[in-house]
């Protein structure tokens, strides 16, 4: 049996990100793909302060628990309710690294991605994750502009 035609769509559960949903189904019909839709999870940061004192933050495994949880739902109710074959897959790392490498790893036929299309210093203070995908992905990025 071939392999399977895979589409990565990288989410943040934003209404950006639910709106390029059409776009995923249309190309994934087209290419008879799955879906394999990814949240990535940065490692949390601690920054020092002047008298903050002790700042809890979450643990990778309850950030990754709960990123599966919303990812879950996400897929459920965005892309497997369309009829589509759909994965879900939590990545923890630099996501715009996590995205081009997972792509990599399963023969990606395709990226599709929201973009705030950020230019001038905030860009420059923001970055652009889709940016770094279009430059280091070895497959096609479809990048999808939103307000």
């Amino acid at each position: 049996m071939a392999a399977k035609n895979v589409i990565v769509f990288p989410t943040d559960f934003s209404p950006r990100s639910k709106s390029a949903v059409s776009w995923v189904q249309q190309m994934a019909e087209q290419l008879k793909a799955e879906v394999h839709c990814v949240y990535v999870v940065e490692e949390p940061q601690i920054y020092a302060t002047l008298d903050m004192g002790p700042v809890p933050i979450p643990s990778i495994e309850e950030l990754t628990t709960s990123a599966r949880i919303r990812l879950d739902a996400f897929v459920r109710d965005s892309i497997a309710a369309l009829g589509l074959t759909a994965k879900a897959a939590v990545l923890v790392g630099r996501p715009s690294d996590e995205i081009v490498s997972y792509a990599g790893a399963h023969n990606a036929k395709m990226v599709i991605m929201t973009t705030h299309g950020y230019s001038g210093v905030k860009h420059l203070l923001l970055g652009s994750t889709t940016e770094a995908v279009l430059r280091h992905a070895a497959c096609p990025v479809l990048s999808i502009r939103t307000a």
